[in-house]
């Protein structure tokens, strides 16, 4: 009996260990459709339809819509289509991160903020290819 409540306790100590691995989690949370305020007039609006996913970053100096996948080299990322290394990362329901796997910033959900889709987000949404757009300009851009 000693032996096998040693075996117990051993099976309980690797099972945690293992649960520590750093970079792994037990499930990726997927990307959440909805408005991210980033700080300032820095927004990110994320969409999806039949399996679609498309972002749109826009801010005072500009918009682009994109489309969005996951990033093969790490399943809990994805990757932003024409943004190079830039990647978003659902922390939680409410918290999405953006940037350089080393400089994530924290966007949290603005459950305020319209989330109507325009034209370019459609596009993005119905096209079946990558997908990038951007546009220069202010608030009016969006």
């Amino acid at each position: 009996m000693k032996y096998l409540h040693c075996g117990i306790k051993l099976g309980f100590i690797i099972l945690f260990l293992t649960g520590l691995t750093p970079g792994k989690s037990l499930a990726a949370l997927p990307l959440q459709v909805g408005v991210y305020h980033g700080g300032g007039s820095r927004y990110i609006q994320i969409a999806e339809k039949q399996n679609r996913i498309c972002f749109k970053g826009f801010s005072s100096n500009g918009v682009t819509v994109a489309s969005v996948a996951v990033d093969t080299s790490s399943q809990e990322f994805y990757k932003i289509n024409g943004f190079g290394g830039t990647l978003l990362f659902q922390q939680d329901q409410g918290t999405l991160l953006f940037g350089q796997r080393n400089q994530l910033s924290k966007y949290t959900a603005d459950y305020g903020f319209p989330r109507d889709l325009d034209d370019d987000l459609k596009e993005c949404l119905s096209s079946q290819k990558p997908f990038f757009r951007q546009k220069s300009g202010g608030r009016g851009a969006r």
